[in-house]
C-alpha cells in the first residue's frame, strides 16, 4: 500500500487586509486522498484561505506547501495539478458549455481534450446544453459547468467552494456521488466548504471549523457533533402534556410543544432518568424519538456563542 503523506500543509498563514486580519495564523494539512471540510459562519475566512492556496491573493506571511512544494515559489508547476470551483463564480456569457469546458481541456493540456469534454457534460448532465451560451445558464446549471471545469484535467487536488449551491436535490445528490467516486478511483484530494452540514457529513473525512480568521476545532463530522452534550428527546403526547412541561420547568430542561409533542432537550446520560419519572408521574405518549447531536448542532452551537 502506497504510504499516504500530506497533499496540503499550511503553516502560520496570515492575511491582512489593513489592520483587519482575515486569517490570522492558521496552520492544517489534508492528506492523499482526504475529503476536509473547511466550514465557518459567513466572514470566517474561509474563501480567503481558498483564494491565497490559489494565488489569486498573497499572503502576508505564513507558509503554503502544496505537493511537498512551496507554492510561492512553485506556483505554476503546482496549479497543472490542481482545480477550483465555485457556484458563485459567473462564466464568459458569449461562450457555450461546451466551449468553456474544452477550452478548460486545452489549458491543462488533457489527453484527447474533445473526448474529456464530452465526458465531463455527460457527467454533469450538462450535454444538452452544450451549444447554450454562457449567459443564458441559471445559478444552478453554472454551477454545474464550474464543476465541470474543475474536474477535466483529473486533478490531484480540487477546492470547491459551495460545490452543490443552487442546484436541484436530485443534481446535488449525483455530484456528491461523483466526488466520492473521484477520491476511490484517483485518490483526488478536495478540500471544500458549504453550508450544508448534511452534506459535510456524508462527503468529509475531516472538519476543519474557522472563525474570525483563526481555526477553533479540527476533528471528524462524528467527533465535533459528539462535543454538544445535549441529545433531544420528543414524545408524541396521549395524556399529561401540561404535567411534562412543568416537569421540564421545574428541572431546568429546555423543552418545545407543538400540538400533541413535546420536544426535550437533555444530556444523553439523563434520558433513562427523564423517561423513567415522566413515567411516575402519569405522562403517556404513543411516539418517541432520540435525536443524538449533529454536525449541524455544532455549527448553530459555535454561531450563538460567538453572539452572544
Amino acid at each position: 500500500m502506497a504510504m499516504i503523506h500530506d497533499i496540503v500543509r499550511v503553516t502560520k498563514l496570515t492575511k491582512r487586509f489593513g489592520n483587519f486580519p482575515a486569517v490570522h495564523g492558521i496552520s492544517f494539512s489534508v492528506r492523499e486522498g482526504e475529503i476536509v471540510g473547511l466550514l465557518g459562519p459567513n466572514g470566517a475566512g474561509k474563501t480567503t484561505t481558498l483564494s491565497m492556496m490559489l494565488g489569486v491573493i498573497a499572503p502576508s506571511s505564513g507558509d503554503i506547501r502544496i505537493f511537498g512544494k512551496n507554492f510561492a515559489t512553485h506556483r505554476e508547476e503546482i496549479l497543472k495539478d490542481m482545480n477550483y470551483s465555485s457556484a458563485y463564480v459567473k462564466s464568459p456569457w458569449r461562450m457555450t458549455v461546451w466551449e468553456h469546458v474544452y477550452v478548460f481541456a486545452l489549458m491543462y493540456e488533457v489527453v484527447n481534450p474533445r473526448q474529456k469534454t464530452d465526458e465531463m457534460l455527460s457527467t454533469f448532465h450538462l450535454t444538452d446544453l452544450k451549444n447554450t451560451l454562457g449567459g443564458d445558464l441559471s445559478s444552478g446549471n453554472i454551477a454545474r459547468l464550474n464543476l465541470a471545469k474543475a474536474f477535466v484535467n483529473q486533478p490531484k487536488l480540487v477546492l470547491l467552494d459551495e460545490p452543490t449551491s443552487s442546484v436541484d436535490p436530485d443534481i446535488a445528490d449525483r455530484i456528491r456521488q461523483f466526488i466520492k467516486l473521484s477520491r476511490e478511483k484517483y485518490q483526488t484530494t478536495i478540500l471544500l466548504t458549504s453550508h450544508n452540514m448534511a452534506e459535510i457529513e456524508e462527503l468529509c473525512d475531516r472538519v476543519i471549523f474557522m472563525d474570525h480568521g483563526k481555526i477553533v476545532a479540527v476533528d471528524t463530522p462524528e467527533g465535533l457533533a459528539k462535543k454538544i452534550k445535549k441529545t433531544r428527546v420528543r414524545l408524541m403526547m396521549r395524556d399529561g402534556q401540561k404535567r411534562t412541561v412543568e416537569y421540564c420547568t421545574n428541572h431546568h430542561l429546555t423543552c418545545q410543544t407543538n400540538e400533541r409533542y413535546v420536544t426535550i432537550d437533555i444530556n444523553e446520560q439523563q434520558v433513562a432518568s427523564l423517561l423513567t419519572d415522566l413515567s411516575k408521574i402519569g405522562a403517556d405518549y404513543t411516539q418517541i424519538s432520540i435525536d443524538k447531536p449533529t454536525l449541524e448542532d455544532f455549527f448553530i452551537g459555535k454561531a450563538r456563542h460567538e453572539t452572544a
